[in-house]
């Protein structure tokens, strides 16, 4: 009787429960109001159930994945757009790489070569040959034959020195042997030179033969035979020098000594490395006695030439490549010309600069000029093209005329800005092109990897970087008993079914989840239900394997299923919502 009651009381209480269960329940949308009838449409579903496999997995992974971009702005530039649509390239036709065409504000740069060969060239007068003439601080050697062995040195003791201190400090001992007496002497600042024995002589401005043969009579009149050699050993009082205009020029000692060997202009060029080879390219250029000439290389080394013995005082000026230039800074004006002195007004707007040099060649020659001239633009200021980017605003780049592609044209300047140039996660680059009002579009990665190799930039051209945030996706988490999350995934990532079931908040983590009955359900109407079995640890493999989608929903009941029906039923109004969702049929 006992048991009875027990039984009687747990069913008492069971319906009781269920009663406080269905009365929590919402019953209408409007509350209960009177004179308001609830209605309800449902709509059927078409359910297929599939056991989530490994190929299974492979197969719901086909699905097609619609990433979505927002674009950020005002007005028209807010936008969702299509991951699609955006990588999707319309770039203008590939076009020739087009000459630079001058325009208002260009600087240009005009240099004149006044070549020396084109001049004849320029010889001194060459006046006849002469000896030598002693200078100051040449040296004299004289030799003598000693005759009077023991009694030369007495006889040249006897004779009296004349000259001055500096004539005696100059004067050498004599060097005697056994039959030769040496002495040695310089030519002073007064133009005298004292030889022991002899006393002091004119030298400067005298041939060696006139002191040779002034010697020779002092030597007769003090009772000595005129047997000796008189010398001159060192070249000190005449001297040339040669300079070299090119400053990295090294050839060592730059003072050429005059001796009474004479030395051309010809052979001492040779000396300094010139050869005929070097023809017009180098110029030689001669100083004498305040007047100077000019020469090529072809010019001196030419059979015809005279000969030109140096001189005393010479300057030589060796030119490697020796040219004399003008330079004159040209701005295209308002008008669309350039005024260079010599040359005229020249129209330069819209035009090449070989046309431009074309012109120029023609007036020099009609002036009777030889057209020896550089023309080069220095600075590009009349043609640009803009770059736009969302953290340093617009940026006008000059064009040059140096060919730039769409590639070279962003990563040349933003990387200058210190720009991200790589695709972050959850971004998505595009490059647009605007030319002449016309958009074109075209993918950072495409442009990367060279697609726009062939879209040369052109004046005008604005270039826009644009940075697109992936819109999240969302997948809806559900269990028996009426707990619901909403999980968002990102679509730069590829999120999987464990995930959503194994994230801290996931839906195993309930203490009420049932294992054995997971479901993913896909489409729309027919949907497919994936069941998965979790508690085979092996299987958690397969929820690995699984991407999502958006719009996805898991469920994971918290209780055993009687039907698989009863559970539609709790989950189709949450799939029409899904369906309007997708439909935009809820804003």
């Amino acid at each position: 009787m006992t048991n009875f009651r027990l039984i009687i009381c747990c069913i008492a209480s069971s319906l009781l429960l269920n009663a406080c269960n269905k009365i929590l329940e919402p019953v209408s949308f409007f509350g209960g109001k009177q004179g308001v009838e609830a209605q309800s449409v449902q709509e059927d579903f078409e359910i297929n159930i599939k056991s989530l496999t490994f190929e299974s997995a492979r197969d719901a992974n086909k699905a097609p994945y619609p990433r979505r971009l927002m674009q950020t702005g005002a007005g028209s530039e807010a936008n969702v757009l299509n991951e699609a649509d955006l990588m999707t390239s319309n770039m203008p036709p590939s076009s020739e790489s087009n000459d630079y065409l001058l325009g208002i504000g260009d600087q240009l740069l005009y240099t004149q070569l006044n070549e020396f060969m084109d001049s004849p060239a320029q010889f001194p007068t060459q006046p006849t040959e002469a000896d030598y003439l002693l200078g100051v601080g040449d040296e004299l050697t004289l030799i003598q034959l000693n005759e009077v062995a023991g009694g030369l040195g007495n006889i040249i003791s006897k004779i009296p020195q004349t000259g001055n201190d500096e004539n005696n400090r100059n004067a050498a001992k004599p060097q005697s042997s056994e039959n030769v007496l040496k002495t040695s002497g310089l030519v002073g600042t007064n133009g005298n030179i004292l030889l022991l024995g002899l006393g002091s002589i004119k030298a400067e401005g005298r041939s060696l033969s006139d002191v040779q043969t002034e010697v020779r009579n002092i030597l007769i009149r003090n009772g000595l035979a005129p047997s000796f050699q008189l010398e001159i050993t060192s070249f000190n009082s005449k001297k040339a020098f040669v300079t070299f205009p090119n400053p990295n020029k090294d050839l060592g000692n730059n003072i050429v000594p005059i001796t009474n060997l004479p030395i051309t202009l010809k052979e001492l060029a040779i000396t300094y490395g010139l050869r005929p080879s070097s023809k017009d390219s180098t110029i030689v250029s001669l100083t004498r006695d305040g007047q100077k000439f000019r020469m090529t290389a072809g010019q001196l080394f030419d059979k015809t030439s005279p000969r030109i013995v140096i001189k005393d005082r010479d300057q030589i000026e060796i030119d490697e490549a020796a040219t004399t230039s003008t330079s004159i800074e040209a701005v295209v004006g308002s008008r669309g010309n350039i005024l260079i002195r010599g040359v005229g007004s020249l129209k330069a707007k819209n035009r090449s600069l070989a046309e431009v040099q074309a012109d120029i060649t023609r007036i020099l020659i009609d002036k009777g000029l030889t057209p020896n001239f550089q023309l080069e633009v220095t600075d590009f200021e009349s043609r640009k093209f803009f770059l736009v980017t969302e953290n340093n605003g617009t940026k006008a780049v000059p064009l040059t005329d140096t060919v730039v592609d769409l590639k070279d044209a962003v990563l040349s300047n933003i990387a200058t800005e210190n720009q991200i140039v790589s695709q972050g996660s959850g971004t998505f680059k595009v490059v647009e092109l605007i030319r002449n009002g016309v958009s074109y579009r075209m993918s950072w990665q495409k442009m990367l990897s060279g697609g726009a190799s062939n879209v040369l930039i052109q004046d005008g051209d604005t270039i826009k970087l644009k940075d697109f945030d992936y819109k999240l996706g969302q997948v809806f988490a559900l269990g028996g008993a009426g707990n619901a999350e909403l999980v968002p995934i990102d679509p730069s990532k590829r999120e999987t079914l464990a995930n959503i079931l194994f994230s801290p908040k996931g839906a195993l983590n309930n203490l009420l989840a049932k294992r054995s009955e997971v479901y993913l359900l896909r489409g729309r109407n027919p949907s497919v239900a994936y069941h998965l079995d979790t508690q085979n640890v092996s299987r958690i493999l397969v929820a690995a394997q699984t991407e999502l989608r958006p719009n996805d929903i898991v469920y994971v009941a918290d209780r055993p299923i009687i039907s698989f029906s009863r559970t539609l039923t709790e989950l189709n109004p949450l799939r029409i919502l899904l369906r309007d969702l997708q439909d935009g049929n809820i804003p």
